[in-house]
Parts: C-alpha cells; structure tokens; sequence
C-alpha cells in the first residue's frame, strides 16, 4: 500500500496518481504543457519526448516519505 493510502504503490501510480506527489506532478504537467504538449502522457512519452521535465519530477520525489 502507498502511504498516501489510496492504491497499492507502482510506478504508474506514483507518476500519475498518488497525492503526496501531486506538487511535483504538478511542476511537470505545467512544463509539458507550456512546450505545447498534453497531459497524460503515457510513460513512453514522458520518456521519449519530455525526458528533461521526467527527471526533473523524479529528483524532486523524497523517497524516504513513499516508505
């Protein structure tokens, strides 16, 4: 279970869903969106087209709270 208590933690959920992430979620989608691009991205597209705002939102993440 994620500590936000919502669903069982994966990678999909943190990206798109888990509310202890949603700042960051946030910063990213405004990112993306202000290059022209659309929100929700699948993962190959952050991936392929929106790397630099992906890595950005994983650096951002304290892990040690998603315990």
């Amino acid at each position: 279970m994620c500590p936000c208590e919502e669903k069982e933690q994966n990678v999909d959920h943190l990206i798109f869903k888990c509310k202890k992430l949603s700042n960051q979620r946030n910063e990213m989608i405004q990112q993306i969106k202000s290059t022209g691009g659309n929100w929700a991205a699948k993962n190959e597209t952050l991936v392929k087209n929106y790397v630099n705002f992906f890595v950005k939102f994983v650096k951002s993440i304290e892990f040690t709270d998603l315990k």
